[in-house]
């Protein structure tokens, strides 16, 4: 899977950026360079990432945002996004990851389809109650899935929150998820939990399976 990275202001305005990224984004230097962000990311997410941007205050935790980006053509291409920011000076570090041969839905659809599992897990909570709707570890992963297709940041007491769960159970499903490489966590988890590439790509293939009926027919909302 390709990786590429870039600079930028607290604005988002672009000030580095590898081959990698030009290559993603069909670009060279003098076009990327001092633009910003709002000209290379496809409309339908501009709003999204201008949260994003507002959520790095300082001392903030990585923010992942799924979005797409604007090619010359007038395609997009959809990326995994990290952005961690830091100071003296302050600088936005973005790393993106994406998939040369296209992701199993587009950005939207798989975004659809998350929210469609959280809606049937509030569903089973609501009508069955948390003792007979206990999936810690499905619960967990597309909790962490959504927050960062959204944007936010999300923590222990969110997780154990969303999945009816004591804290301290959480914190024992998610160490047994790192020790899988399904996600990582900052210094603390307590301050923010994020899918690895590895659990992101593992997601998606199941949110695939959830939005798609065999031989690539639609699911009926």
């Amino acid at each position: 899977m390709p990786a590429a990275h870039c600079v930028s202001s607290l604005a988002g305005i672009i000030l580095h950026a590898d081959q990698s990224f030009l290559d993603m984004l069909q670009r060279s230097q003098s076009e990327l360079i001092g633009a910003s962000y709002k000209t290379i990311t496809d409309p339908k997410d501009l709003g999204r990432s201008a949260q994003m941007l507002a959520a790095l205050k300082e001392g903030a935790a990585p923010v992942r945002l799924q979005k797409r980006y604007l090619r010359p053509d007038g395609t997009s291409i959809p990326a995994n996004l990290l952005v961690t920011r830091f100071s003296n000076p302050d600088r936005l570090i973005s790393t993106l990851f994406w998939h040369d041969d296209g992701r199993p839905l587009p950005p939207a659809e798989l975004w659809e389809a998350a929210l469609r599992v959280a809606h049937i897990h509030d569903a089973r909570m609501t009508l069955f109650g948390p003792d007979l709707s206990s999936d810690p570890v499905g619960t967990i992963v597309i909790g962490t899935y959504l927050a960062e297709a959204e944007g936010r940041n999300i923590a222990l007491g969110e997780i154990a929150t969303y999945a009816a769960i004591a804290p301290s159970t959480a914190r024992r499903w998610l160490k047994v998820l790192q020790q899988r490489g399904i996600i990582e966590t900052t210094t603390d988890a307590e301050l923010s939990i994020l899918l690895t590439q590895a659990g992101i790509d593992k997601v998606e293939a199941m949110l695939a399976a959830v939005y798609t009926l065999p031989g690539g027919a639609r699911r009926i909302a």
